[in-house]
């Protein structure tokens, strides 16, 4: 047996291994997300601001099954809803707090990042998709993004600005309500933890807030095994035990993953196609995915390009082979669905991406309508449902 051919059946050994030892097996957790399942990207990019109450409810109607969403930790303690390290991309920090605009989002307190606009930079970089309704858009917090899901909106001052309280043990409280611009859609949530090693004990704290927010698959009142992703043309997986994924980059995070998790929900380990992948080395590829196996994911999450391919199809193969699935991040263009998607239409499809994290949500739920795997295509333009949403 040639060397190539022993380590990817010692992958595939593994995975069997895996599936043994975990009660609910790979597959079995792998099932509790569709497949060909839309990931709306930070919300979207594109429309709204990203990582905003705006984006987030965008995505929510546009009818995404997933919203995903990155976590950071504020000083006193808030998980934090951003992308970056820092809060000066995305928002006017350095007008609000001058030399500041380079520090940590953990040397904020979270009323220091609520007096932040989260809007107002998207409106200068994007001004064909500018609204002055999102001048002063909140930097969310971790609760923000699944009320959202289930339908609420956050609940706010005449002034616009949202309403929390801190008792007497300095832990805040949000206030929500009805949506009544909710059309019924109920996506579930993928939590991507940022830089896990900056912030100990993030992990558990993340079980203990889904916990309390109803949001635990493993805690309280679990959905029903045979609880559908679609209710006629509304998602529902918002209601199933596939409601969360959990990701990260970081490798001692995703061991704590599985620590604090125990492998029984959606988990998925991110690769970067940086200059630091080589994804022509089948020793790296075959390490990726032993890492994976032996650190309860059930995906591989990595990124679409050009130069350095993050999924190359021998990778897919791989990743197949090994009884994992893939989601790939971060598409824009229907040019770059059709590529990732594959060869086929309907039951004979054989995408490369078992789901698309898409800053276009918009575009991959109708792609996918046209492809013959999805049940439903948006009924409304993008800009139609931000109206109708308010802003």
């Amino acid at each position: 047996m040639k060397k190539r051919d022993l380590i990817l059946a010692l992958i595939i050994g593994l995975g069997l291994t895996a599936c043994k030892h975990n009660g609910d097996g790979i597959k079995g957790i792998q099932a509790l997300m569709p497949e060909n399942a839309v990931i709306a990207h930070r919300g979207t990019i594109y429309w709204a601001p990203e990582l905003t109450e705006a984006a987030f409810r965008w995505a929510r109607n546009t009818g995404s099954d997933h919203m995903e969403l990155d976590v950071h930790r504020s000083k006193d303690g808030v998980l934090i809803v951003i992308h970056d390290r820092t809060f000066r991309r995305t928002t006017n920090v350095a007008e609000v707090f001058p030399g500041r605009e380079n520090d940590p989002i953990d040397t904020f307190t979270y009323v220091e990042i609520a007096l932040l606009d989260a809007g107002s930079p998207f409106n200068i970089l994007r001004p064909e998709q500018a609204r002055d309704s999102f001048i002063g858009q909140d930097v969310p917090v971790f609760e923000d993004v699944f009320r959202i899901a289930e339908g609420k909106r956050i609940r706010r001052n005449p002034d616009g600005s949202r309403i929390f309280n801190v008792d007497e043990n300095g832990k805040y409280h949000f206030e929500y309500e009805p949506d009544p611009a909710d059309n019924g859609h109920r996506p579930g949530v993928y939590i991507e933890v940022k830089v896990n090693e900056n912030y100990p004990g993030i992990e558990e704290q993340i079980y203990e807030e889904l916990t309390t927010m109803g949001w635990n698959p493993l805690e309280g009142k679990v959905p029903g095994k045979n609880e559908p992703f679609y209710v006629g043309d509304k998602v529902n997986i918002g209601n199933t035990s596939g409601k969360i994924l959990i990701q990260t980059f970081s490798r001692p995070g995703m061991s704590n993953f599985k620590r604090v998790f125990g492998e029984k929900v959606l988990c998925s380990f991110l690769i970067s196609n940086n200059r630091n992948t080589d994804f022509g080395s089948e020793e790296v590829l075959d390490e990726l995915i032993s890492f994976a196996l032996a650190n309860g994911a059930q995906f591989i999450g990595t990124n679409l390009g050009e130069d350095n391919d993050g999924l190359p199809p021998h990778f897919a193969e791989k990743i197949w082979a090994a009884g994992l699935k893939t989601n790939v991040y971060s598409f824009n263009t229907l040019e770059q669905m059709e590529k990732y998607f594959g060869e086929g239409t309907g039951r004979n499809a054989r995408p490369l991406a078992n789901g698309m994290i898409t800053n276009r949500a918009d575009l991959t739920i109708d792609f996918y309508y046209e492809k013959g795997v999805r049940r439903y295509r948006t009924d409304k333009s993008p800009e139609k449902i931000l109206d109708e949403l308010g802003y």
